[in-house]
Parts: structure tokens; sequence; C-alpha cells
């Protein structure tokens, strides 16, 4: 007979779509609902409920990691160093976000870490806690190469069908590289490059003034999208050719899945945490001459692209959302006996 149990499900109301946790608990959620056995409730029914499984550690996670600690478990997809070059001042008070971190994590009784770099760096900071690592997932049913979407998303955005397009997924920040990316864009004249995303936290990001002058005169191939919903991505994905994220920190980079799982090669920067996650199925580079050249032998070379294509697509195949979420209920059926 099959367990019955009941989740629920913790995000702060803050946390956006353009964000990588919104990304997580929006996957899990839909996936977990499909699960027979299982009843799950968003934000409410702590008390009732089995187990709560946060994603987000803000006011509503205190107050819960207060009042129902024993049955808390809490996903970390931030590290003290997600914070530099995300938000102003952040040099300054980072030692604080640190020493909250290992309040928070530490008030849970397990803490899924979304790669084994998160887990290390979790432990380094003090967090004494059980630490489990399960890796970030793709629903490759829903993020797959479509055809008519990638005709329709350049329609919209006023490309053309044989226009060569790099597509960037993320906040604009200087995190996320992109000040390279601009730089790449001024290299490649005759490529286009798409960045999907924006800046939620206004005012508040790091190097706001600069970021604002330079996206405002930013190349003339150069697109900013804005903020898309969640169920349009796989259809953005599909318009591009190639994805280039020169993010200088990534915990384990939810985009990045999802463009390998729309068959698009992937060019990153040669960060420390990606050889442990993304294995040899991506393209490096240290600064926007390396990337533009990657992208030229990519946009000249229809061979080299197909294989580029077929590394990306093999990596997708690593992180299936249906190994994630068994791999979750077995940490949730552990928990609750």
């Amino acid at each position: 007979m099959t367990q019955t149990f009941s989740i629920s499900l913790l995000v702060e109301d803050f946390i956006g779509e353009a964000n990588g946790v919104c990304t997580a608990f929006v996957a899990a959620k839909e996936a977990l609902k499909k699960e027979e056995g299982i009843t799950i409730h968003l934000n409410t029914h702590y008390k009732q409920s089995d187990l709560i499984h946060a994603h987000s550690i803000g006011l509503k996670y205190l107050w819960v990691s207060y009042f129902h600690k024993k049955k808390l478990i809490v996903s970390a997809h931030v590290v003290p160093g997600s914070f530099i070059g995300s938000l102003i001042f952040s040099r300054l008070w980072q030692p604080i976000a640190t020493s909250y971190l290992k309040w928070v994590f530490s008030r849970a009784s397990l803490v899924i870490a979304v790669s084994s770099v998160v887990k290390e760096e979790l432990q380094s900071i003090g967090v004494n806690t059980r630490i489990e690592v399960l890796c970030n997932s793709v629903d490759r049913e829903r993020f797959k190469k479509d055809p008519k979407a990638r005709l329709s998303i350049r329609r919209q955005l006023g490309l053309k069908d044989d226009d060569f397009v790099a597509i960037c997924v993320g906040q604009i920040q200087p995190r996320k590289g992109i000040y390279d990316f601009l730089d790449t864009a001024k290299n490649c004249p005759d490529i286009t490059f798409v960045w999907v995303g924006g800046r939620p936290y206004g005012r508040l990001t790091a190097d706001y003034r600069r970021l604002t002058k330079v996206c405002d005169h930013a190349p003339k191939n150069v697109v900013f999208t804005g903020t898309i919903d969640y169920e349009e991505m796989p259809a953005y994905y599909s318009m591009a050719d190639v994805y280039f994220l020169p993010s200088f920190q990534e915990n384990f980079s939810f985009a990045t899945i999802e463009a390998s799982a729309c068959e698009l090669p992937l060019i990153l920067r040669d960060n420390v945490e990606y050889p442990r996650t993304l294995f040899t199925h991506y393209l490096m580079g240290n600064n926007s001459d390396a990337f533009s050249r990657l992208i030229k032998i990519l946009h000249s070379s229809e061979k080299k692209l197909k294989i580029a294509q077929k590394e990306s697509a093999t990596l997708a195949s690593r992180y299936e959302l249906k190994t994630y979420i068994r791999e979750l209920i077995g940490f949730y059926r552990e928990f609750i006996n």
C-alpha cells in the first residue's frame, strides 16, 4: 500500500519569476502534484502537514523554523558568494549575510544543496545540520526544441529567420557578466544577442547607475526582452542558436540546463563549479575576446555547431525532473518515517 502524506511548500512572496528559486519552486510543485498519495499545500497548513519544504529563507521561513523545526526541510539555492555583484554594497554586508545563512540553514532538520559545491560552502561557514545534495533538474517534456516557436518569437522580436542568435537568461547584474555580454556583442556585429531577464531589485542592484547607462547605450545587435513568463521560456530558448552565460558565479543554473534541453550549445565562463555539474558538455571562456571567438566559430561552422548541440543535449539527460522528484520523495519518506 502506498504511503500517503502531505507537504507544505514554502516560498516568500517577494520571490518573483525572474529568480531561479521561483523556477525550483514551480517545477517541484507541478511535478509533486502529479504524484499519487501526496497532498501539496502552498504556504499554508504548516501545522497539519507531515513536513514543510522551504525554497526561500525570509520571514516566512523564520516563523516556520521557530514553530515547526522538527519537520522542516530547506533547499539551499544561495551561498555567501551569491550576493557579490548582485546587490549594492554586498562586500560590506557579506559577513552579516554569511552569519545569517549559517543561522537559518542550521535551523532546519535537513538542507538540500543544489550542488556539491554549495554543500561544501555551507559546511565551510559552519552550517551544522544534515546536508544532502540534489541537483536542479529540467522537465524535458516542457523544455524541448520547437521549430514553430522559433519562428514566432523571432517575429515578435523583429529578428530574421536566418539571424544567428545568442541568448542569455538571467537577472541583469554584474555577477551575471552583463558587461562581457555587451562587449562580446560589440565584437560580433553580425550576430544578434538577446538577454532575457530584468532587474527585480531595482536601485538595489549592484552597479545600478552604470548598468542603466550601458544598457541604454547597448550595441544595436542587442535585444533586452525584460522578464518573460516561465511558460514562455521554452519558446525563447527555441528561438536562439546558442546559449551564452558569462556569469561569474552560479550555484546550479536552471537556465543552463533548460537551454541544454532545448539543444542549445552552451558557452559559459570557466568557473570552478562547472566541471562537477556540467562535466565536459559546454564551451568555456574567461573574457569577451574568448567568448567572441567561440560564438564566431559556431556561427561559421555547421559541423561544430551540431557537435556542440549534441553535447548540450547529453547534459540535459543527466538532470531529468522525474529522477529529481523520485529522489526528493525518497528524502521525504525517510524524513517522515
